[in-house]
């Protein structure tokens, strides 16, 4: 993946979300009918020689609709700008630069054309956005449109998302930040930390070399397979949390059951509302509130 780094459209960037991070506009409506394919430009070709098999999914109504491709040398960590829209996100051992495929889906021709990907690099970083019309164009008109998008990296690859709504699947990065506004959340497998900033929507994370700290609102929350430490902040929802190599601490709980297994460090509930607390086979120390 050591190529050059291809810049494609510029556009208008998205607008900073909520409590966690950042947020893109929700976008457009449809206006012809969904089979109709439009074949626009496509940013940033992908170099012949590099074989990218993956599968990019729309759902709902898509009158127009184009692919986006680009690919990116990487030297160092990679940020991805992400919107409304699906993101997966794959680390593969056979590739040694960033190939994003995005499926951009609007109402109408015009919006479409301004749905784009761009990449930018700095000392070997590379940051990754996808950009969406001003939302005063077309909020008013009750529109909506999206851009489904496919990551695949070098394995081990460190990783940043900012995403305001879908859902997103992750595996085979390096260090792994999420900031997320809503959708759900998987994680499979990471050859370091993971930290999540969540406002709502399910969370799984397995498999994570590293320490995983999670901070949400509502929503489920699943952790297992974890060699470091993990910690919680959690508003509502139930939290359950297996096999972890060293201490699990819930900082605070606003609602919802917590159930904790096979801890090989101290686990401790430092603040918590209402829901059951259960733990079995912890090595280390337990402390958690005396209930009223």
């Amino acid at each position: 993946m050591m190529r050059a780094l291809q810049v494609a459209s510029l556009f208008v960037v998205y607008a900073g979300i909520g409590w966690i991070g950042d947020q893109a506009a929700l976008l457009l409506a449809d206006d012809r009918a969904r089979d109709e394919r439009i074949v626009t430009r496509v940013d940033v070709l992908i170099d012949p020689d590099v074989e990218v098999d993956v599968e990019v999914r729309t759902s709902g109504e898509c009158a127009f609709e184009v692919e986006r491709r680009l690919s990116v040398a990487l030297g160092g960590t990679l940020e991805i700008a992400a919107g409304a829209g699906s993101l997966r996100v794959e680390g593969r051992d056979d590739l040694s630069e960033v190939v994003a495929v995005g499926r951009a889906c609007a109402s109408s021709r015009e919006i479409l054309d301004e749905l784009l990907l761009t990449a930018e690099g700095a000392g070997g970083d590379v940051r990754l956005s996808a950009h969406y019309p001003d939302r005063p164009r077309w909020g008013d008109r009750g529109g909506d449109a999206r851009i489904d998008l496919v990551v695949t990296i070098p394995v081990g690859a460190e990783v940043g998302i900012a995403d305001s709504s879908g859902d997103i699947v992750v595996s085979g990065t390096g260090d792994l930040r999420v900031a997320d506004s809503s959708g759900s959340i998987e994680i499979q497998g990471a050859l370091g930390s993971v930290r999540i900033a969540d406002s709502s929507g399910d969370i799984v994370v397995a498999g994570v070399s590293g320490d995983v700290d999670i901070s949400d609102g509502s929503g489920g929350i699943e952790v297992a397979s974890v060699v470091g430490s993990v910690s919680v902040r959690d508003g509502s929802g139930g939290i359950e949390i297996e096999q972890v190599g060293a201490d699990v601490r819930i900082v605070a709980d606003g609602s919802g059951a917590i159930d904790v297994r096979q801890v090989a460090g101290d686990f401790t509930v430092a603040q918590d509302g209402s829901g059951g607390i259960s733990y079995s086979a912890v090595a280390g120390r337990v402390a958690i509130p005396a209930r009223r």
